[in-house]
């Protein structure tokens, strides 16, 4: 068999499987990304196509996590925007704080040399900052100047929950997204053009709400799933240890080895039990529990009793019912409501360490 062609991309060091440590940043904490094949594949496309990358799936599948975990491969910036119902389409260019302009105004001669100053009332959005960084500098509130203002080597823009906005928003980015220029109001010349390095972009979307189909079509479209290869069980103890069992030290970086966070045997039980309660829950048409569901028990876990198994394992029998049964109460379903008897035996399980 001929073995597969190496593509010219900044992804293709990448393997499937591997486990990445996110580190701590202004707002971020430290987090670990487990690369699958299918994410490595699709930005492929996305970084060599120049076409931004949106990304489905069921809520706590990675998606967010995924345009962190590619600013981080590649070095370049992220720059992130969380999409919400009241969210206009003009602010992924720019902004305009009219609170402030307003605040000025009322402060009459005192302020009437601020008033001048537009720098004082337009800040970048993420789209501006991605396309023109240089420009976008001397726009930037007071907290974002505190960062390295060195141009860095590219840029990642991450649009979460797209979904959330109606459809104007996505039809708004169509000319963004095929002329990758626009122009914003404080400044006389376009942002971007043909010779302007196009940023990466990450979409996300819960599927809460039909995306237009001119939008999808200018889309790399990834849909975040638990590996075929392997069962879902398996799949949620697969993540829940990039998360928390020991990892060697990665040669290409200075980050020394993790020590096991969490004891196999715990990340096993809140996966059986969780693959249990999904199942259950599916079979009443509700909503079911996930990976987000499951990696946050384990964050519990890991914080109430750190290296603690005995004790973890016991409260896994006491919690995992308000973790992973949000629905309450279901009339004539003990199994799935949050009344049922704590989780087969764990609960009474001795408490010892290690």
């Amino acid at each position: 068999m001929t073995a597969a062609a190496t593509p010219n991309s900044p992804f293709a060091a990448l393997q499937p499987g591997a486990v990445q440590e996110l580190g701590e940043s202004p707002g971020q904490a430290r987090a670990w990304h487990q690369w699958s094949a299918a994410e490595i594949d699709a930005l492929t496309l996305a970084y060599a196509a120049r076409r931004p990358l949106l990304v489905r799936g069921e809520p706590g599948t990675g998606k967010t996590q995924l345009a962190r975990a590619a600013a981080d491969a590649l070095g370049w910036r992220l720059h992130a925007e969380t999409i919400h119902p009241r969210f206009e389409p003009p602010e992924l260019l720019v902004r305009f704080d009219a609170v402030r302009r307003l605040a000025d105004a009322q402060a009459g001669a005192a302020a009437e040399e601020k008033l001048k100053d537009l720098k004082r009332y337009w800040r970048p959005g993420v789209l501006w900052k991605a396309f023109g960084w240089e420009s976008a500098q001397d726009f930037l509130a007071d907290g974002e100047r505190g960062i390295d203002p060195a141009a860095p080597a590219g840029h990642v823009v991450l649009i979460d929950e797209i979904d959330k906005a109606d459809s104007d928003l996505p039809n708004s980015l169509l000319e963004v997204l095929a002329q990758r220029s626009f122009r914003v109001e404080p400044l006389p010349q376009p942002i971007g053009g043909p010779n302007a390095q196009p940023p990466l972009i990450v979409i996300t979307t819960n599927e809460e709400r039909e995306l237009p189909a001119a939008f999808l079509r200018r889309c790399i479209v990834l849909t975040q799933q638990p590996d075929p290869g392997m069962s879902y069980r398996d799949w949620l103890v697969r993540r829940g240890a990039a998360h928390f069992a020991e990892l060697p030290a990665d040669p290409s970086t200075p980050s020394p080895p993790r020590a096991e966070l969490i004891a196999a045997v715990i990340l096993e039980q809140a996966a059986d039990q969780l693959v249990s309660d999904r199942q259950q829950v599916s079979n009443l048409n509700l909503p079911p529990p996930g990976l987000a569901e499951y990696l946050d028990l384990l964050y519990a876990l890991h914080e109430l009793f750190p290296g603690q198994t005995g004790a973890q394992r016991q409260w896994l029998g006491r919690l995992s019912a308000y973790g992973y049964l949000k629905q309450g109460v279901v009339a004539g379903q003990s199994g799935v409501s949050q009344t049922r008897a704590p989780i087969d035996g764990l609960a009474e399980a001795p408490a010892e360490n290690g």
